[in-house]
């Protein structure tokens, strides 16, 4: 399965600083992007069996400021990790570390993120 999803907002970066209200407001944003994405990518019957997943992110900067960092980028798909787990009816930890790819520049700057047996 693959979604295509927005940057993450920079209060969702480790290195973000943002307030924890701002934080808050994004993270639920995200998740409910991803929870949305994900369901619209599933068929309507699949149920998923409790087996392990890997979530493979692809990210595609903006086209201005820095390119992002493996570790940070890791880190800033937290709140998509967790819509997809909410869309798939399971528990985050199933994932383990994501598998993140630094792609060049897209206009809008966006993340593809593939979920895949582990």
């Amino acid at each position: 399965m693959q979604i295509e999803l927005p940057y993450p907002h920079k209060a969702l970066w480790p290195n973000g600083r943002s307030h924890w209200a701002a934080k808050g407001r994004e993270t639920k944003k995200h998740r409910q992007w991803a929870h949305a994405a994900l369901l619209a990518a599933v068929p309507p019957a699949f149920k998923h069996d409790g087996s392990p997943l890997r979530l493979r992110a692809t990210f595609f900067a903006k086209p201005r400021g820095p390119e992002p960092d493996k570790d940070n980028a890791s880190a800033s798909l937290k709140a998509y990790q967790d819509g997809i787990a909410q869309a798939l009816g399971m528990d985050d930890r199933t994932f383990g570390q994501p598998i993140v790819h630094i792609a060049g520049r897209d206009p809008l700057g966006r993340v593809v993120i593939e979920v895949e047996p582990a």
